[in-house]
């Protein structure tokens, strides 16, 4: 065993000498050699390894924020507190595996007890506004972390080498604090290394990456988020803990959206069993977006909010073929609305409509005369 002694007199000399350095690496010298003869420690030992780096001490997380050196713009973008607007609503399996990763990371934890390492990277998949961002935010938020979210526009630099230098400056800012750092549009950055239209720069990226991944410290939480798993480079699906699909929002999830972001003064009007028929396939932000513009319609012409819903959803079936137009036209039919009505809505003439609710034995609610 070493002499603990000999060494804190060694450690104490080297820190009013400030030399910082040094200490640093008698530190990981020591500790290094402390989680082989107490795994119980392993997992504390693993979280001052990954606050100490060859370039300095521990970061503290207001610090100044990296910039490039030829915009001046910060790289990272930093929250404190993260907050939600409207509670996550989570497929039963997304539940589970988040309350995984928050467990993990309980100071009770078995986890730790064992020595046992945290997931510490994350890879989100899923399309446009399925809450990949959103569930980043969450998770931050009840690990009680900041959330540091990586400027892509920023950090991509018209100059070789210097996007290189600006995503592994991030990394090892973010790496020496207890953080949820999320590097979203993942796809931008870790493409795959056989494609032929991408220059040797961006192929670099990748290799940096893949180092970073592998090597990230177990005090904080690496996530990555992507619109488009297949131009991700092969490598990189291995080197996460764990890959987390997130899909579009069954009907049943659509119906408790609308529940929590409709106003309580406007639900009695509104029938949920009916209008989540109107967003199937969509996605969260899909349906968040349409209500919000819905509110605002609905307020500056003075009309019902569900004819403002209506109409919005409409259009956006405009630009449809005739099958999604009549299956539209079919729930509004259910929602009381006139042949009239739905033919101005949907840009179908009334004929077809009439001789489609007769072909499929609909009976309209409100036939016009």
């Amino acid at each position: 065993m070493a002499d603990i002694e000999r060494q804190f007199v060694h450690l104490a000399r080297l820190a009013m000498e400030n030399r910082s350095d040094d200490a640093i690496m008698l530190i990981r010298k020591a500790l290094s050699g402390l989680s082989k003869r107490r795994p119980d420690l392993q997992t504390d030992i693993s979280y001052l390894l990954g606050r100490v780096s060859g370039n300095g001490m521990v970061r503290a997380v207001s610090d100044p924020l990296p910039v490039d050196l030829d915009s001046r713009l910060e790289l990272l973008r930093r929250d404190y507190s993260p907050s939600l607007d409207v509670e996550p609503i989570w497929s039963p399996s997304l539940g589970v595996v988040f309350k995984e990763i928050i467990s993990e990371r309980a100071p009770q934890s078995k986890l730790h007890e064992l020595g046992v390492e945290p997931t510490k990277s994350l890879l989100f998949r899923g399309l446009p506004g399925t809450g990949k961002t959103l569930a980043a935010r969450w998770l931050a938020r009840e690990l009680s972390y900041p959330l540091f979210t990586l400027d892509l526009s920023a950090v991509m630099s018209s100059f070789l080498g210097r996007t290189g230098n600006n995503l592994r400056v991030v990394l090892d800012y973010a790496r020496l604090s207890q953080v949820v750092l999320l590097l979203d549009e993942f796809d931008a950055i870790a493409k795959r290394r056989d494609d032929d239209s991408e220059i040797g720069e961006l192929k670099r990226l990748v290799t940096v990456i893949l180092q970073e991944i592998e090597s990230w410290p177990s005090h904080s939480l690496l996530i990555a988020a992507t619109n488009h798993p297949d131009l991700l480079d092969p490598a990189v699906w291995r080197r996460f803990d764990r890959t987390i699909e997130f899909p579009l929002p069954t009907k049943k999830e659509i119906e408790a959206l609308l529940s929590r972001i409709i106003p309580p003064e406007q639900l009695n009007t509104v029938p949920l069993s009916l209008v989540k028929d109107l967003f199937s396939g969509r996605s969260f932000a899909d349906v968040t977006r349409t209500v919000s513009a819905a509110r605002r319609s609905a307020i500056v012409r003075n009309q019902p909010f569900l004819n403002s819903l209506l109409e919005i959803v409409a259009e956006d079936h405009k630009s449809g073929n005739r099958k999604s137009k009549l299956s539209l036209a079919a729930i509004m039919n259910k929602t009381g609305l006139s042949q009239r009505q739905i033919a101005a809505f949907t840009g179908l003439s009334r004929d077809t409509i009439r001789s489609h609710f007769a072909s499929t034995e609909t009976a309209p609610s409100n036939v016009d005369t």
